[in-house]
């Protein structure tokens, strides 16, 4: 398929001398044009002057003129070059697209070659594997026969075996029976001999007995004699008569026997015939069958040389396939690279964009948990400067009054050692705020702790304010108290000062001392004491609460290192 042409064609002139002379006589006027407007700015200069300036004017443009001419032409003939130059590029460029084009439709047309030939490939193949098939069902055929072939000459093997031994055995039997007859002809001719002689003898005999008939009446004696004699006869002639009897039997049986054995033998000779014809037919088969065999077998060559040659032609169609399938492939897999690593780039993009989303939500929060923190830190560190502000006025009015109060000195010890725990529990806030800073650097450092453990931290953070500014303001409270106790002390010189009530300490009025009025104020100080076991330290809560900051550090350290 030819590649559409989509490159556009310019026009390329050359410029010509004219134009040049045209494009330098338009600057001279311009440059003309300049300097008269510049000469007429100058209303001072006389004629003579402007005469003379106007020469010199003329001679540096008409100088400036010649050497842009001649710059002019120099470029009008690097830009002619350039042109002829261009002109040769395009039409290279253009034989190299209607070469390139013809070679794509070369490509195209062997392909479509290369197809027919595998169309063809295809049929001749199939028609090959037809026939293959067809030679295999026929060498299959073949092997049948041969094998009922090779069945059938055994089966013959053993019929004439079995034959020839029937044969044998009748040839036996017809001997043992020939000897037989001529025993049994023998014997039947001693028989008959016996029993002619028997016959004879019984004529002679029944001659004799009539002699001895007639002699019988001669003499009794003689003939008791041949009474004996007689009867001896005549079982001798019953064994003899059974004896022949036995003999007839013995012949009718080996007549049977001697018929049979000629039937079988008969049998045996026409199945003899048959099989010498089946084996006839059979080896005529076998020759036919060798006969298509060895046909099959050249077709099977001719098929198989042809298949050679088909797989040469199909064998240089797939190299040449595989030349153009390389540089397709190459081409593919350069544009699947290609497009690959547009897919991952556009895929780590979206990540760092997800990463990033996250990371500026979880940023926002800290910031805001920050601000926050920071908000009451403040609020905490200005309530702390007024408390001490507070404390310094204190301070300078016991001061004040120290020369004439001698209890106003404890109490100025008790307050400044109530500054001392103030200041503590400041230093204690500022650790705590400390250490909540550091962790809300870590928080942001670390950027893993859920919306939960925010919520935790953030209402921990509350919580210590809201229990910080409670402190301070209950320590304003006993301030006041105590501001309130001073004026009253003022008010009455003779009372000591001695009974005030100090924060932090639960002390009794002095002895030969009754003011009424500062009972009152040392109950409400005593009840608004914290309830932690100590009267003498009203500042436990804030140390309780920095413990609990350094617990809280470490849980939410030992929850980020278990993540």
């Amino acid at each position: 398929m030819a590649r559409k042409n989509t490159n556009k064609q310019f026009s390329l002139r050359k410029l010509k001398t004219g134009t040049a002379s045209v494009a330098v006589a338009l600057t001279v006027v311009g440059a003309g044009l300049v300097a008269g407007q510049t000469v007429k700015a100058n209303e001072e200069v006389t004629g003579r002057l402007v005469t003379n300036m106007w020469k010199m004017q003329y001679v540096k443009e008409k100088q400036r003129a010649d050497e842009l001419e001649k710059l002019l032409h120099s470029e009008v003939a690097d830009y002619n070059s350039l042109v002829d130059k261009m002109k040769v590029v395009n039409d290279s460029l253009q034989t190299t697209k209607r070469d390139y084009e013809e070679i794509e439709k070369e490509l195209g047309n062997k392909l479509k070659e290369n197809q027919d030939l595998e169309e063809k490939l295809k049929n001749k193949e199939f028609s090959l594997g037809e026939a293959l098939r067809y030679i295999n069902e026929l060498d299959l055929k073949l092997g049948q026969l041969n094998i009922d072939n090779i069945d059938l000459k055994h089966e013959l093997e053993q019929e004439k075996q079995k034959a020839e031994a029937y044969r044998q055995t009748l040839e036996a039997e017809k001997a043992k029976l020939e000897e037989e007859k001529q025993i049994s002809d023998a014997s039947r001719q001693s028989l008959r001999r016996d029993l002619d002689a028997s016959r004879e003898a019984k004529k002679q005999l029944e001659a004799e007995y009539q002699k001895l008939e007639e002699e019988k009446q001669i003499s009794e004696a003689s003939r008791k004699g041949l009474r004996r004699d007689l009867d001896a006869s005549r079982e001798a002639k019953k064994q003899l008569e059974a004896e022949h009897q036995k003999l007839e039997e013995q012949n009718k049986i080996s007549e049977a026997s001697r018929k049979g054995l000629r039937r079988d033998l008969d049998a045996s000779r026409e199945a003899k015939k048959q099989l010498e014809a089946e084996h006839q037919k059979l080896e005529e088969q076998n020759k036919i069958s060798e006969a298509s065999r060895k046909g099959l077998r050249r077709d099977l060559d001719a098929s198989r040389e042809a298949k050679k040659q088909l797989e040469a032609e199909h064998q240089k169609l797939e190299e040449q396939n595989k030349i153009s399938e390389a540089s397709r492939k190459g081409l593919r897999r350069d544009l699947d690279a290609s497009r690959e690593a547009k897919k991952q780039l556009e895929a780590e993009h979206q990540k760092l964009e997800e990463q990033n989303k996250i990371s500026e939500a979880s940023r926002k929060g800290l910031r805001r948990d920050l601000d926050a923190s920071r908000e009451a830190k403040k609020q905490v560190e200005k309530d702390l400067a007024n408390l001490t502000a507070e404390l310094d006025k204190v301070k300078e009015e016991k001061q004040i009054s120290d020369a004439s109060r001698k209890g106003l000195r404890r109490d100025l010890d008790a307050s400044r050692e109530a500054k001392k725990q103030v200041e503590k529990a400041l230093e204690e806030a500022n650790s705590k705020l400390a250490a909540l800073e550091k962790l809300n650097k870590e928080l942001e450092e670390s950027k893993k702790l859920t919306e939960k453990e925010k919520a935790e931290l953030q209402a921990k953070l509350e919580a210590e304010a809201k229990a910080l500014k409670e402190k301070l303001a209950k320590q304003a409270e006993e301030l006041a108290k105590l501001r309130a106790g001073k004026a009253s002390d003022s008010q009455t010189p003779d009372a000591k000062p001695g009974n005030k009530v100090v924060p932090g300490k639960g002390q009794a009025p002095q002895a030969g001392t009754k003011p009424n009025q500062n009972k009152e104020p040392m109950k409400e100080t005593k009840r608004q004491l914290p309830s932690t076991g100590e009267a003498t330290n009203p500042f436990f809560t804030a140390a309780a609460l920095a413990v609990m900051a350094t617990a809280g550090v470490a849980a939410v350290a030992k929850r980020k290192e278990e993540n």
